[in-house]
């Protein structure tokens, strides 16, 4: 992981510390890819009885984590 500099205007939080990281300060941010089971049928027009296994299909949701230069460090994603 790269740390970048903060030139957002709304401030990030560390997800493992919860300390706010202020703009110019270097910060750094990891993804997650979250799979969750999705079915083709709308609410209105699903069947009555238990909707078959071929229906359903795995939908990818990623998720962003910022975390600040101190815990980057101490994690080991970035060397000092």
């Amino acid at each position: 992981m790269k740390l970048k500099a903060n030139r957002k205007r709304a401030e990030r939080v560390c997800t493992q510390c919860d300390t706010v990281i202020p703009r110019g300060e270097k910060y750094g941010q990891k993804t997650k890819s979250i799979g969750m089971l999705q079915t083709s049928w709308g609410i209105d027009r699903r069947p009555t009885e238990e909707i078959p296994d071929w229906a359903w299909s795995t939908v990818r949701i990623r998720k962003e984590f910022d975390y600040c230069e101190k815990c980057s460090i101490e994690n080991g994603w970035v060397n000092s």
